[in-house]
């Protein structure tokens, strides 16, 4: 009796094993296809922006009417040159949401393929843009656009840029899309 005892544990433990071990490598494949299924669709849902298009972040869309590359800016204040480039977006900014929203040019960036930020200037923003202060916590109003111009300092060698613009900020930011630029 206690031989079988031993033999039915035995059994019983090779037996419990056995269906874990099936569990787990069912459960694991379907697992990796899944997120491997999941990730792939929502790459191809990320859409690629260019120059000219709308792009809609959270209740926020933004529009580069142009983005020129220059190595010196200039206005009544003076003359800026560069040693690097400078890259002016002109933008347009419409703001969807029900209540006024604060627009800074600190909610964009210029991000390089190999993950490199620039901010914008700020200082800089006086020289291209004829109210002198252009996107510096400007209000816009529901339903209302506001256009301006923003200007990256970036190294001369770069040749492959995207802008990364902002859903707000504060609490209503962290949202982000790019916008192809060169």
């Amino acid at each position: 009796m206690k031989k079988f005892f031993k033999m039915g544990c035995l059994g019983f433990i090779i037996l419990i094993a056995l269906i874990v071990i099936i569990a787990v490598a069912t459960s694991g494949g379907s697992d990796s296809s899944d997120k491997a299924s999941g990730s792939d669709s929502k790459q191809e849902q990320k859409k690629e922006y260019t120059v000219g298009q709308d792009v809609p972040v959270k209740n926020l869309s933004y529009n580069v009417v142009s983005a020129e590359e220059k190595t010196q800016i200039s206005s009544v204040l003076g003359n800026k040159t560069t040693e690097g480039k400078y890259v002016v977006v002109d933008l347009k900014v419409t703001n969807h949401e029900k209540k006024a929203r604060t627009m800074d040019s600190s909610m964009l960036r210029i991000k390089t393929s190999d993950g490199t930020e620039y901010n914008p200037d700020a200082t800089l923003d006086t020289y291209v843009n004829d109210d002198g202060v252009g996107f510096f916590l400007k209000q816009i109003n529901p339903n209302m656009t506001a256009h301006s111009k923003v200007v990256f300092e970036i190294p001369a060698d770069t040749d492959s840029y995207e802008l990364q613009v902002s859903s707000g900020m504060g609490f209503t930011g962290g949202n982000y899309e790019k916008i192809k630029l060169k």
